[in-house]
């Protein structure tokens, strides 16, 4: 039985991930434009940076956000087809057993949200963004989380950790840089999101002795 669950779950994620591949490339040969259409282009794109938007300086911390494929047509979470996107990910993580691993798939998620957060909120869909971006931080959360499971577990990860360290300071760095854009209203929750990166921070120097 856990065979034949794990089968159908293999089989409904690759049909998920047919249908948003397949929709990308319709929107490609399409050439859809607009504000929310973001297209990146292996080696085009540069960490820290959200898809479309020039990068105004260098960025101080060495860690590339990971946002994702060689040919990838973006989708925000205002597209029609995010949903799809969110039960690809749930399926990924449940499938996904080994610790260690599942550490790295929810950092990749927390990266990949945070860059959609910052490309919502820089076309001022600001509610939006925050809550993308809450989620984001609270992905990074549980990744830092995860670490501890796994080395419980038995695992060296000493290498995750300075990932980590890289990430939370990275996540910091770039939820800072829309800081002046973010209303009074939105105000509790975007400082909120702002600990969450800095409290991962704080745990993972910790778990490193630093």
């Amino acid at each position: 039985m856990k065979i034949l669950r794990k089968a159908i779950l293999v089989l409904a994620l690759l049909v998920f991930a047919t249908g948003i591949l397949g929709a990308s490339i319709w929107q490609t040969a399409a050439q859809t434009t607009g504000e929310d259409s973001v297209l990146l282009i292996e080696g085009e794109e540069t960490a820290g940076s959200v898809p479309g938007q020039a990068t105004e300086e260098v960025n101080k911390v060495d860690y590339d956000l990971h946002w994702g494929g060689t040919l990838y047509t973006g989708i925000l979470p205002d597209h029609l087809l995010y949903p799809l996107k969110m039960i690809r990910d749930k399926i990924w993580l449940f499938l996904t057993t080994d610790s260690l691993k599942k550490a790295e798939l929810y950092l990749k998620f927390a990266d990949k949200r945070l860059l959609a957060a910052e490309a919502l909120i820089n076309i001022n869909k600001i509610d939006l963004g925050i809550t993308t971006l809450t989620k984001a931080e609270k992905y990074l959360e549980q990744a830092v989380s995860q670490e501890k499971v796994a080395k419980e577990a038995g695992k060296e990860t000493t290498e995750l950790l300075e990932k980590l360290s890289q990430a939370t300071l990275k996540h910091e760095e770039v939820i800072l840089k829309f800081e002046k854009k973010i209303p009074n209203t939105a105000r509790p929750v975007y400082d909120s999101a702002l600990q969450y990166a800095r409290q991962g921070y704080q745990q993972v120097m910790e778990r490193l002795g630093k």
